[in-house]
């Protein structure tokens, strides 16, 4: 049997590699729930803490001495990247750097190997006194975003509008909720992700993702949208961006997801970058309008090989719209309005369940996906299906009213 190793449970990953007939050995944390989709696929899969380096590579000796070496260690997962990149390169299988790996997790880092390209705004980090001193070392009203160096769905986000606003966070538990932060200057225009594929230090664009939030302050994330609709020359102007943005980084195999916006006035500007697939169901998207699976893809280009799929888009734009809280406490109903053009619904919390005020990714509902003829189409049957949700929420105990 040839086998690879998958740290977490991807049913995306877990896909790929029997798509190129190998098998997967799926490590998962303990208490973390493994999909049919991956159960279907896998081996087996080995219960061990996956972001535990020792742990993992304890686990993955004592697979070595039963079924010989893996062709691959790969993750699709946000907090394994560096782990993963610092097994497979011990084992001397093609991945990520354990550098880049390290340094995509880092907006601190990363934005210092940037700095002297125009893709990067200037920056501050370090604790929340360090940045607060970038922030009133400037004019008051200079906008700013304030955020930490490693975080992830929009969790700790914020936007700094002035001074007063600046001395509210310091006094809020926001700023105590992180060690290191990094503050810039907030950048103007329409949000972005781009979704690629590197092998070998060669990059491949799938696919622009036009990306909807809540805007200031903490830009949530509410909707996304493949193709995203661009001037030819603007989506020219963002794929030059990223490739610039994987080669400093030294992003040479694998999967990555970069999330810009499209500055009016210095252009595309870097907000993240991942050495991952994006999250919200974006490689779903890509793969409904592109007919490109970023998953398969990925572990091709690790491979050398070929794509292992030749698949038609399924419809010419895919979007997917989220279904927000509209205040704290427990969800008492849900009801859907008939809806044209959905695809398929998905929710996190049904009746019954607490839901939060809206401070990350996390506090989010559901979400409906929806296909068009066209973006516009797409977008607007996503936004219309989540807008024609009906949803109670009881305050929470204690609380009146």
């Amino acid at each position: 049997m040839t086998w690879m190793c998958l740290l977490g449970p991807s049913p995306g990953g877990s896909r790929a590699i029997a798509l190129h007939g190998h098998r997967p050995v799926v490590l998962v944390t303990p208490g973390v729930a493994v999909p049919h989709e991956v159960a279907a696929h896998a081996e087996r899969v080995v219960f061990c803490p996956i972001t535990d380096h020792d742990a993992v590579a304890a686990a993955v000796d004592r697979l070595i001495a039963e079924l010989g070496p893996p062709r691959l260690v790969v993750s699709f997962t946000e907090y394994a990247q560096e782990v993963c990149a610092r097994i497979a390169t011990d084992l001397g299988l093609p991945s990520v750097s354990p550098a880049a790996a390290a340094a995509a997790r880092d907006k601190a880092v990363m934005r210092g190997l940037l700095a002297d390209t125009p893709y990067a705004w200037r920056h501050a980090s370090g604790t929340a006194e360090d940045v607060a001193a970038a922030v009133r070392g400037e004019p008051d009203g200079v906008r700013w975003i304030v955020k930490p160096v490693d975080g992830a769905a929009s969790a700790g986000v914020a936007a700094l509008r002035s001074h007063a606003d600046l001395a509210r966070w310091l006094a809020g538990p926001g700023a105590a909720a992180g060690p290191r932060w990094i503050v810039e200057h907030a950048a103007g225009g329409p949000e972005f992700s781009v979704e690629a594929v590197s092998g070998a230090g060669r990059h491949t664009v799938l696919a622009i993702t036009a990306k909807q939030t809540t805007g200031s302050p903490g830009y949530v994330e509410t909707g996304h949208l493949v193709p995203a609709p661009l001037a030819p020359g603007d989506a020219d102007r963002l794929r030059e961006a990223v490739h610039c943005v994987l080669d400093r980084l030294g992003i040479d195999y694998g999967a990555s997801h970069t999330e810009l916006r499209l500055d009016p006035v210095h252009g595309p500007v870097v907000i993240e970058t991942h050495t991952r697939v994006g999250g919200d169901c974006i490689p779903e998207l890509v793969e409904l309008a592109t007919g490109q699976d970023q998953y398969e893809r990925a572990v091709a280009a690790l491979l050398g090989a070929d794509p292992a799929l030749a698949v038609a888009p399924v419809a010419a734009a895919a979007a997917i719209s989220f279904v927000l809280p509209p205040a704290a406490g427990t969800l008492t109903a849900l009801a859907l309005s008939a809806a044209d053009g959905v695809l398929r619904w998905e929710f996190d919390r049904l009746p019954g369940a607490a839901v939060a005020e809206l401070g990350s990714s996390e506090e989010r509902i559901g979400y409906a996906i929806a296909l068009g003829a066209d973006a516009v189409e797409a977008m607007e049957a996503a936004a219309k299906a989540t807008a024609g949700v009906h949803l109670e929420v009881s305050p929470p105990s204690g609380c009146y009213r």
